[in-house]
């Protein structure tokens, strides 16, 4: 059974590695279980933000998000304004991410392990117990339903996870 709230939440960073690259966006998604029947995107609440490095953005990584170094100096705020940020819109509510153990590692090495005491549900590792037998469980692929725009954008994700993780959690539940 869903949470009768969580939040749904993506990162963009500068590599895969947590102690070497840098958290560049944050994006979440508040759901409310009542709320989902009239549609997701339309009815959540959100949080992003930009966040600047000292560092230039990897050209691989502008290619694959759209952010630049120009978009950073120009919106973005320090790391720990993001953090803050992003920890009170969470709350102590569940969180959901699509590849949780990704993300949950750039957190805990930014915040500090053991900071971030919320619980948590993978979406990736939910879709593969729901949905065995895939060709592949890339997001964009399994939420094919949604067009929610900017591929690899952290609310774009955001939203394609919500998708993931309610299909997925209903399948689950039905099997049971």
């Amino acid at each position: 059974m869903l949470p009768s709230e969580f939040v749904v939440f993506d990162l963009e960073t500068t590599g895969l590695n947590p102690q070497r690259n840098k958290i560049i966006e944050i994006g979440a998604v508040l759901m409310r279980r009542d709320d989902l029947s009239a549609g997701p995107a339309v009815t959540a609440t959100t949080f992003q933000a930009l966040v600047k490095i000292t560092s230039k953005v990897p050209k691989s990584i502008t290619s694959l998000t759209g952010i630049t170094d120009t978009m950073l100096l120009a919106d973005g705020v320090p790391l720990a304004e993001a953090l803050a940020g992003f920890q009170a819109f969470i709350g102590d509510r569940r969180l959901v991410a699509y590849n949780a153990a990704f993300d949950l590692g750039f957190l805990n090495a930014a915040l500090g392990a053991g900071v971030l005491r919320n619980s948590t549900s993978c979406a990736l590792d939910m879709a593969r117990r729901a949905f065995p037998g895939q060709k592949n469980y890339r997001l964009a692929d399994l939420a094919r339903s949604v067009d929610a725009g900017g591929s690899h954008r952290a609310l774009a994700d955001c939203h394609r996870a919500v998708i993931v993780y309610v299909s997925a959690a209903q399948q689950l539940k039905s099997h049971r």
